[in-house]
């Protein structure tokens, strides 16, 4: 598989834990929005609170290598507190589209 810059993560949540994600997923972000090679992230909820994502999106695939290997990084999407399983996939851009 062709390595990309672009993490997608999503977790299933007790719904009432939710918060207790969100939470530590803004912790996260907080310490690694000064990274260099950060670019954006986004963390998305389910309207039922079943499941939480995070799309983060690195300027080089070394960048979000070197992302997940930050102690920070590495504990929340290893065991975010509140979830009950991962899945992780990495993806590459095939199209961009907004608004001129």
């Amino acid at each position: 598989m062709k390595e990309s810059p672009i993490l997608v993560h999503i977790w299933a949540v007790d719904p009432a834990q939710e918060g207790l994600a969100a939470k530590h997923l803004d912790e996260m972000f907080g310490e690694i929005v000064s990274d260099p090679g950060f670019v954006s992230a986004k963390v998305l909820a389910s309207a039922d609170g079943s499941s939480i994502a995070a799309l983060v999106e690195m300027q080089s695939v070394e960048d979000r290598q070197r992302l997940e290997h930050l102690p920070a990084a590495r504990e929340t999407l290893d065991d975010l507190p509140g979830t009950v399983n991962v899945v992780l996939r990495l993806y590459h851009e095939v199209g961009v589209y907004q608004r001129s």
